[in-house]
Formats: structure tokens, sequence, C-alpha cells
């Protein structure tokens, strides 16, 4: 008898416990809303630029800058002032820039490059 007391207790004991979690779940089968948290205004937050990397090659007697505006466009700067603007291209391995008119080509594979200017001659670069 004591046995089936404690049972029945145990019982009752669970069903209240089952019951409270059952009242306080929402009535419509929705999630209850999140709470709302406010958001800190930040005042005079000017938005930096990031400038894109530069690269410095030493081709045979030139020296090259190079910088990467995206991630599908290179700018080539001679160290006479002379800029090229390329655009990527088709490549085995390595990244390869090619100018509209296909003049001058840049290729870049690890810390060395090869570089084709406006006269048509290919150079080796090393990276500095």
């Amino acid at each position: 008898m004591k046995l089936l007391k404690k049972s029945m207790l145990a019982l009752s004991v669970m069903t209240l416990i089952g019951g409270m979690a059952f009242a306080a779940a929402p009535k419509n089968g929705k999630k209850a809303p999140a709470r709302k948290t406010v958001a800190k205004k930040v005042v005079n937050k000017k938005a930096v630029a990031k400038r894109p990397a530069a690269e410095s090659y030493t081709c045979g007697t030139e020296r090259i800058t190079v910088t990467y505006p995206t991630t599908k466009t290179a700018k080539v700067v001679t160290k006479a002032g002379k800029v090229y603007n390329l655009n990527v291209a088709v490549s085995g391995s390595g990244a390869r820039y090619v100018s509209k008119g296909g003049n001058v080509e840049f290729f870049k594979g690890g810390k060395d490059a090869i570089y084709r200017g406006p006269n048509n001659i290919e150079k080796s670069c090393t990276r500095k």
C-alpha cells in the first residue's frame, strides 16, 4: 500500500510539472516573440576606404608596382609613372592579368612574376 501511495505521489508531481510547462507554452502554436535589443548609436564614425595591397617588383632594370583594386583587376604602375589597368585572364596556374588591347600582361605565381610591357618585351620579375 505504501508503494502505491509513493507511486501515486510521484505521478502527481510529474503531471503537475508537465501541466505547468504546457500552460507556459504559447496557445497559438507560434514561438514567443524574441526580445528586442536596443542598439547603441554610433556618433561621428567615418567610413574608411580600404587601400588595395601594393606589391613592388624588379623586372630586369625596370621597377613596377602592382595593386589589386578588385578581385578581377590589377593596376600596374611603372617607375616612369605609366599606369596600365589590367583585367584577370585565363591561366593554368597563378594569376594572369592582361590589358584591354592585350599589349600589356602581368603573370604572378608566388614571389616571381612575368611582366610584358607595351614594347612586347617579356621580363622576369622578383617581388621586393
